[in-house]
């Protein structure tokens, strides 16, 4: 940082230098050619997590289009209806339900359906970092190849579309303040009020634009358009919902997240070192690149504010089962990757801050605002801290490495070359590749475990009772096992009931009613993990796993098979 601090006034954006046309659409081109290899392959993944939700409300929307969550479903132990199972907008089931009535329900079909969001994404990473910095390019390939977009783009759930209506909606924004063109307000308005149908999170655009209009515009003008148009989309959403359900589904969201957020991840310190870990792994790129940017005096600061969160590391209660594995002994291997998240999740934060420090323009308030918003929701708001809450800020993350460069390639003749610059992103695709295969290989052992459990097991007379949900409860489902009701429990004498190890809403077994008959034990990945409980991975949920993914010995997954007595 300067020694001495610029005005405190905002300056006027700075305008990147402009590629000519054909290079931009030849940039483009191999971006999405790209993100189309690395996406391709997980084409047959197995439906995983919260998929499972997604297609449960779109099977039911393809029979009752106006009644999208009119129905129960077992997802915690006993049938509920699916407002109290289900707190998200129903835009990504009625996109799953039309792709469905027009292709079928295979794996392969939906996912190669949901490579037009994540396309659409990056093309609009791409198209927002040309109004922002000087390498759109290197915006969208740092974007695309962090863990969390990977990973995201590969499931049927709501968050790379999300991501798609977010960006898009901040292009046309943009658009519209540089030509004050009411069009192209309009058309933002409605990108936001789409992204609100899709994950609730989009509210979050009406502040941040807010933010960003009045520090650009400096006074009211025909851009409020753009913030009053997903208002109503709200106030719709919760009118219909009140209507069809007796309540508005907005803000029993709210509630539901207010009500357990403070029964996990204990205290706000805590919650936010957790927070900086997986931010720091959601978005591994960044380290590649510190050697290239850091100066003396960032490395000071980022190193003084890592240490007090290392001290701390050992004594917080969601990490003492991994730290401690033995009494005695220090896992050494855990620590050094929660140091290594922890220092990228601080370095995430520094970038950001780094960014409006130096240039103190518009531009820099927005990617800072939008940084840090998503991060305080992640950590502070969201029911619990997970990887797909921290994707919005993909393109902000991609963006400000990106100027980052551009502002150090100035003093730098070195980083004015274009190795330096992509040379980072070769380890970075290597590392997020073999993350989304490992997430890709932990979705597929639910299908095969319950394909096998259902041939060896399922027989007339007798019910094949199971717990656990996510892809597991699908797959299961489908071969004609039942979701054990907890609440009235009907089992008889010579039924069976399946346990999963790794898996949500698992609860042990009555064993003076059952005795264990068989067991099935599948190792998806043995060196690292996107959700294993026993290794700390939970990506899709840190109350499983306090690390977004993790590196060591991973426990094998078990289907443990009980008859009844």
């Amino acid at each position: 940082m300067p020694s001495q601090p610029p005005s405190k006034s905002l300056k006027p954006a700075e305008k990147p230098v402009s590629a000519t046309p054909s290079t931009k659409a030849k940039q483009l081109f191999w971006l999405l050619a790209l993100t189309l290899i690395c996406l391709v392959p997980f084409a047959n993944k197995a439906f995983h997590v919260d998929d499972t939700l997604f297609l449960r409300a779109a099977e039911h929307i393809q029979k009752h289009p106006g009644d999208f969550y009119g129905f129960t479903m077992n997802w915690f132990g006993t049938p509920m209806p699916m407002i109290r199972v289900f707190d998200n907008p129903p835009l990504t089931c009625y996109y799953l339900a039309f792709v469905g009535s027009l292709a079928g329900w295979s794996e392969p079909v939906l996912h190669l359906a949901f490579l037009l969001p994540a396309l659409a994404a990056v093309s609009g990473i791409f198209a927002l970092a040309r109004h922002y910095c000087a390498r759109p390019l290197m915006a969208g390939l740092v974007a695309m190849l962090t863990p969390v977009f990977l990973i995201s783009a590969t499931s049927l759930m709501c968050d790379t579309i999300l991501l798609a209506f977010w960006v898009w909606a901040l292009v046309w924004f943009e658009r519209g303040l540089q030509r004050n063109d009411s069009f192209a307000f309009l058309g933002c308005g409605l990108l936001v009020g789409f992204a609100l149908l899709t994950k609730f999170t989009g509210l979050a655009l009406i502040p941040l634009m807010a933010a960003y209009g009045l520090v650009r515009q400096r006074r009211p003008g025909s851009w409020l358009v753009a913030l009053v148009i997903p208002i109503l989309f709200a106030g719709g959403y919760e009118w219909i919902t009140h209507k069809l359900y007796g309540e508005g589904l907005l803000f029993t969201a709210v509630t539901f997240a207010s009500k357990d957020r403070t029964a996990v991840q204990g205290h706000l310190l805590e919650k936010g070192i957790l927070g900086l870990g997986f931010a720091g792994g959601c978005f591994l790129p960044l380290l590649f690149y510190l050697p290239l940017l850091l100066s003396r005096r960032t490395l000071l600061s980022g190193l003084c504010l890592l240490v007090p969160c290392l001290l701390l590391l050992p004594f917080m209660e969601h990490l003492k089962p991994l730290l401690w594995r033995t009494q005695d002994h220090l896992d050494w291997m855990t620590f050094f990757q929660i140091a290594l998240f922890t220092l990228g999740g601080i370095w995430l934060l520094l970038l950001a801050g780094s960014d409006f420090w130096h240039r103190r323009d518009p531009v820099s308030l927005l990617l800072t605002l939008w940084v840090l918003g998503i991060f305080v929701f992640a950590i502070a708001l969201n029911w619990t801290v997970n990887g797909r809450s921290l994707l919005p800020i993909a393109p902000a993350v991609a963006i400000l490495l990106a100027r980052r460069m551009e502002r150090q390639s100035v003093r730098s003749h070195f980083l004015q070359q274009l190795w330096p610059v992509f040379l980072p992103a070769l380890p970075a695709a290597v590392i997020s590749l073999s993350l989304t295969w490992a997430d890709y290989n932990s979705a597929n052992v639910a299908r095969t475990a319950a394909a096998e459990l259902c041939a060896r097991h399922k027989t007339a007379g007798h019910t094949l009772w199971f717990e656990g949900h996510w892809g597991f409860q699908y797959y299961m489902e489908k071969s004609g096992a039942s979701p054990m009701d907890l609440s009235v429990p009907k089992l008889a004498s010579g039924d069976l009931l399946v346990l999963p190890s790794n898996n949500s809403n698992v609860y042990p077994a009555p064993l003076d009613l059952v005795h264990l008959i068989d067991v099935l034990a599948y190792v998806p990945n043995p060196l690292y993990s996107t959700m294993n409980s026993s290794a700390g991975a939970g990506f899709y949920a840190a109350v499983l796993g306090p690390l977004p993914f993790a590196v060591g010995h991973i426990d094998p997954d078990h289907f443990y098979v009980f008859q009844v007595n």
